[in-house]
């Protein structure tokens, strides 16, 4: 694996002791991350094409998720997409979700379930093609 290219991820949360927790994990993993708690700070840091996954949560204080999610779509270069959640989605928001592109949706409480997330999204395979469980 060390001749592969490590996997870039963007981490947004609004939580400092979230995005230090998850940073931590997922470099332990062998991931390259990077972490920011604003929605529009993440849009910026996306517009330079490097990231593979997008690891963020489902509240930003700066900008709606979903409105966040439409301007991840408009961008040139997309990344993989996981959402994380701490309480149980409702159905109207997975439906949202899904019409986005989110590959998937994640409890931020599980840290273990959110390192499979990104690394499920690690791989050549579109993640249209997958599925998880």
């Amino acid at each position: 694996m060390q001749s592969q290219k490590k996997v870039n991820v963007l981490i947004v949360d609004n939580d400092d002791q979230i995005l230090w927790k998850f940073q931590q994990l997922l470099e332990d993993a062998g991931f390259n991350t990077t972490a920011t708690w604003s929605g529009h700070e993440a849009l910026g840091l996306l517009r330079s094409g490097v990231f593979d996954v997008l690891l963020v949560d489902d509240y930003l204080p700066d900008l709606h998720s979903h409105d966040f999610l439409e301007q991840v779509n408009r961008l040139p270069v997309q990344p993989s997409v996981i959402v994380m959640h701490s309480d149980t989605p409702r159905s109207d928001d997975l439906r949202c979700y899904e019409s986005l592109g989110v590959a998937q949706l994640v409890d931020k409480r599980n840290p273990i379930s959110v390192c499979q997330a990104v690394s499920f999204c690690d791989a050549e395979q579109p993640l249209a093609t997958k599925s998880v469980n």
